[in-house]
Parts: structure tokens; sequence; C-alpha cells
């Protein structure tokens, strides 16, 4: 079974467009979704999780900020998910000019799919989780049912979790956690990417990606990120 690595919004461009993509997208463990009008893109930013926005530019006036408002708002689901703009190569130029003011990278449509697939998958590599200054229960259940596992975590991000365990799961395992939260436990999917370095690292375990979460879980998770001094505001 193939890793789901999770869902790519794809906006203000047309159909034809983003169905060159799409297929190595799908090949790569992706879920692809198509919302041409920017306007109700910006709307499903506020209310759903993606682990990659891929834009056309130029956009109508004022889309393109809207994008930025709904990805880097306070309590955004998408906070800290990779945009990627796909420019004609004569705009190109004005699209770079937007990298590291909101926009991750920016790309010529006229480059090949494995391209954006490649920049892609690095922008959902899981970033170094960030300590936190109290240690976490987290309740870890798999996804299959069958066995049910108690660990802790106290190196969190908004993006994965580093768990301590001396026998971890396979890399490749897919499992849905809850994280106990003061404020209330926060329910997702998450998938184990690697395992720690015995003697090198803080923790014997393995480290894990969010897939998604449940309801507003990423908003509250990053909510208490923030609160506890390890995210910027």
């Amino acid at each position: 079974m193939m890793e789901n690595k999770g869902r790519i919004l794809f906006t203000g461009m047309s159909a034809d467009t983003a169905g060159r993509y799409e297929p190595g997208l799908v090949d790569a463990g992706f879920d692809v979704m198509l919302e041409s009008d920017t306007d109700r893109a910006v709307s499903f930013l506020k209310e759903q999780g993606f682990q990659a926005i891929v834009s056309g530019y130029p956009l109508v006036t004022g889309q393109l900020g809207g994008i930025l408002e709904a990805l880097r708002g306070k309590d955004s689901p998408n906070y800290g998910t990779g945009l990627v703009l796909l420019a004609q190569r004569k705009r190109l130029r004005a699209a770079a000019g937007l990298v590291g003011r909101g926009v991750n990278k920016a790309l010529s449509i006229e480059e090949g799919p494995t391209v954006l697939r490649i920049v892609i998958e690095r922008l959902v590599e899981t970033a170094q989780p960030m300590a936190l200054r109290l240690p976490l229960a987290i309740e870890v259940s798999a996804i299959s049912g069958r066995e049910h596992f108690e660990w802790t975590t106290d190196n969190l991000s908004g993006g994965g979790m580093l768990i301590g365990t001396p026998d971890p799961p396979k890399v490749g395992n897919a499992f849905r956690f809850s994280l106990a939260l003061p404020e209330g436990d926060v329910e997702g999917d998450a998938i184990v990417v690697r395992h720690t370095f015995e003697g090198r690292e803080p923790i014997d375990g393995f480290g894990a990606r969010f897939l998604g979460f449940q309801g507003d879980g990423q908003s509250r998770l990053l909510r208490f990120l923030r609160e506890a001094g390890k995210l910027d505001t």
C-alpha cells in the first residue's frame, strides 16, 4: 500500500494546466484537489489543511494576498504550508521576487511535472521538530485497529513529532494519534518517516509527519505551540 502523503491544492489555473501535474503527484502518493476559483480556494484554506498549495501567477489583484493571509494567519490550519507559484516564463522573474515573502518557490509553467513533484516533496519533508517546554502525553492508535500504543513526546512541531520508544514502528507505517493538550485532545493521522540515530539524538525512537487533523485540530495545535513560545506569531 502506497504511503498517503496528504493533499495538494491547485488554484488559479485551468483544469488542463493542473492535469499536466496531477498524475505524477498521484503516483508519488499525494491527493490532488483543484479549485480554479481562487476566492473559493481561500475559503478552503481557512477551513482545511493541505500539504502544499500550487497557484497560477499572476492572479487577479488582491487574490494572492488573500491566499497568503489564509496561509499565514495566526490560527490557519495551513500555517507553514508551502506555496508554489506557476508562472509563464516571461512572468517568472516577478513571481520569483515573491519568494521569501510568503511564497516558497516560483517555477516556470513550461517546466515538466517531475520538477514540481520534486519541489513539493521537498516542501513537505518533516521539519526539524522543536522541543516543547512541557512534555506532552501522546496516545497513538494504529490505523489497523489491531494494536494500541501509549507513547510520550517532548519534541513537537506543527508538521510532525519525535516519539521515544525502544520498539519503533517501521518507516512508512501510518497511524492515528491523539495529542493530550491542556485545552483538549487533538486527533489526526501521521506516518513514520524515519528512525532516530542511537547515541546521536536525545531520544531513541522515531520521527513522524502529520498527514491530517480532525476538525480544527491543526489550528489548536499551532495555537498551543505559539503560546509555548515555539512558533513566531
